[in-house]
């Protein structure tokens, strides 16, 4: 009985092997493997070291070593000079921002000085010494007393009830208060505004028209004001004065006015109480004269001649009056009526 053959190892998928090959059972996967041929070398990657070698040589035409040196420097240099850039850019425009914010701190102090110099040196009021509650001592009327007005005021011994009986009848109050005005100064400006002189003229003098003068007081000079001024009926000009005691009990002598007023800047309001006095039996306006300057700049006047109800200042002269009614309230407490001197 014959046997079947046996299947051939090699012919694991049952074909058989080509004629005449004479080949290995694993020759098939070695032809890379062939001593005849060398390995091929991997390309370099941008990672390798060897490949920025080779660039930086390329580049440069040096050692790798000396061109990453020469790159590195350029690179240095490179930002150095931005660095300057970025520096003296930021220089140049601080040094344009100061020279604009000088400009504009000159601008704004020549348009400070315009605005400072149009203001006026000193804003002033002018206010009677008394308000017309104020009773006072002293009247006068530009007639004579009736009879029986003689006869009502004989009956009066209150000074608010004569100066009623007075106003009623068209009188004023004279002397001293009475004729005295209340000045007060006030400065917008930045710089120093300072008054440094008054003085004072009588005008549009007329004929005194009192005929009679009332009183219960005692008739001496009190130092209360400030300044007061010896007027004259001719107009002329005469300084300022001030009564001076020694003693509270001595009679006051006159001093020349020699106080100045500050105003402006951080200085308060300046007050001064001024008096007129009228050497001639005369009724006359009269005006006050300041003399300042600014900042110490050029001496300058200005003149007061109204009232802050635009009245003029007046004052009445009680000097050498004849032919006046006097009424004079005595210290024995009873009315003593001088007649007249014809």
């Amino acid at each position: 009985m014959t046997n079947p053959a046996a299947p051939d190892p090699a012919a694991g998928n049952g074909q058989a092997p080509s004629e005449g090959s004479n080949a290995s059972p694993d020759a098939a996967g070695s032809d890379s493997d062939s001593p005849n041929e060398p390995a091929a070398s991997a390309p370099p990657t941008p990672a390798s070291p060897t490949w920025r070698d080779e660039v930086l040589q390329q580049l440069s035409g040096q050692d790798p070593a000396r061109g990453r040196m020469r790159a590195f420097r350029a690179i240095a240099v490179t930002c150095v000079v931005a660095l300057i850039s970025i520096v003296g850019g930021f220089e140049v425009s601080h040094r344009l921002e100061d020279r604009h914010s000088q400009g504009d701190a000159e601008r704004d102090d020549r348009n400070a000085d315009v605005i400072e110099d149009a203001k006026k040196p000193f804003d002033w009021k002018m206010n009677p010494g008394l308000s017309d509650e104020d009773p006072w001592e002293s009247w006068v009327l530009d007639r004579r007393l009736t009879p029986e007005e003689q006869a009502e005021l004989k009956g009066l011994r209150d000074q608010k009830a004569i100066w009623a009986f007075v106003k009623k009848r068209g009188g004023w109050r004279v002397g001293m208060e009475a004729g005295s005005y209340k000045l007060q100064l006030t400065s917008e400006r930045q710089k120093a505004v300072v008054v440094t002189q008054l003085a004072a003229q009588a005008v549009n003098c007329r004929p005194s028209p009192v005929k009679t003068h009332i009183s219960i007081g005692s008739g001496g000079t009190e130092t209360w004001d400030d300044a007061h001024f010896n007027l004259t009926a001719d107009g002329s000009s005469v300084p300022a004065l001030v009564f001076k005691q020694k003693e509270p009990t001595d009679s006051p002598s006159e001093a020349p006015f020699d106080k100045v007023v500050s105003l402006g800047g951080t200085q308060s309001p300046g007050f001064l109480v001024l008096t007129p006095f009228l050497r001639a039996p005369k009724l006359c306006d009269w005006s006050v004269s300041l003399k300042y300057n600014v900042n110490s700049g050029k001496t300058q006047s200005q003149t007061i001649n109204k009232d802050d109800d635009g009245r003029p200042l007046g004052v009445t002269g009680l000097y050498d009056l004849g032919g006046v009614d006097s009424w004079q309230w005595s210290d024995d407490d009873v009315w003593v009526h001088s007649p007249p001197v014809s």
